[in-house]
């Protein structure tokens, strides 16, 4: 995800039993957030990530709700992350994957490692 006109985003959801989770790229010994190329086809860097996104859950577009939007650093390079809320609040939030295992939910205190990999102090908000 280090490098030029990368977006990246994950897809948060809440559980019915009110327990929050975060989708991230499964693969490898480490998780990422999953990212695009964001000079796809003319499409502004959210409906880039967003339609990524879908290629790994099950639900329509229309379910995603923006929550927050930050602008990190990651290896010298400046990275735009989007994150989702789904409307749906399952039981088991596995029954919105849509089979693949390069992805996975995981519980926020377990993000805390991959957030530590990025800047947030050095880029700017405008």
């Amino acid at each position: 995800m280090a490098e030029r006109g990368v977006v990246a985003g994950t897809i948060m959801v809440t559980n019915a039993q009110g327990e929050t989770y975060f989708l991230v790229d499964n693969r490898g010994e480490s998780i990422s957030f999953l990212s695009a190329k964001s000079e796809i086809g003319g499409k502004l860097p959210m409906g880039v990530i967003m339609e990524h996104l879908l290629k790994f859950v099950n639900v329509q577009s229309d379910s995603f709700r923006l929550m927050d939007l930050a602008h990190l650093k990651a290896d010298a390079n400046n990275v735009s992350l989007f994150v989702f809320d789904l409307v749906e609040r399952p039981e088991d939030p596995n029954v919105l994957l849509a089979g693949t295992e390069d992805v996975a939910w995981r519980r926020s205190k377990e993000l805390t490692t991959l957030l530590d990999t990025y800047d947030y102090g050095t880029v700017p908000v405008n």
